[in-house]
């Protein structure tokens, strides 16, 4: 009698193959449901500097595991209320990344700038912003006083 043939399933590169396709397929067919992305939450702070354009401060509720955190932008003014004013500067970039809360956050004008005073972690900082408008270039120097507080164990 002839022994049967084995017709177990064994994984080939050929699996592996077509389940990262499929995997490929579903994340940029149904990706958008389970990206949590970095989108700001709320605009906490529009402040009209003395050029003409406008500091915009965001705050980003983390997840439970990470600090909330504010973003920094300047930009020309923008139109709309503030969900429409968020929707644009999540797709512009931020000079300043901290985890200071509002209230520890001090800004004065400064002759070529703006000056920030925060408590607490910065995570990105750019001492310098450039706004366009049409033909017209305006930079900013951004001078960052930051003090943080928390013990390092």
């Amino acid at each position: 009698m002839q022994n049967p043939k084995d017709t177990k399933l064994r994984p080939t590169y050929k699996h592996a193959f077509w389940l990262l396709v499929a995997v490929l397929i579903f994340n940029a067919s149904f990706g958008d449901f389970f990206e949590f992305g970095s989108d700001a939450d709320e605009v906490v702070l529009k402040r009209q500097l003395p050029q003409g354009d406008w500091l915009y401060i965001t705050r980003y509720g983390a997840m439970a595991t990470d600090r909330d955190t504010l973003r920094f932008f300047i930009s020309r003014p923008l139109e709309g209320d503030d969900s429409e004013v968020l929707e644009q500067l999540n797709k512009a970039s931020e000079f300043m990344i901290t985890d200071s809360a509002l209230e520890n956050v001090q800004i004065q004008d400064t002759p070529n700038g703006v000056g920030i005073e925060v408590k607490g972690a910065v995570y990105r900082y750019f001492s310098k912003e450039y706004v366009t408008e049409g033909n017209q270039l305006r930079s900013y120097r951004i001078t960052l006083t930051q003090s943080d507080d928390s013990s390092r164990n």
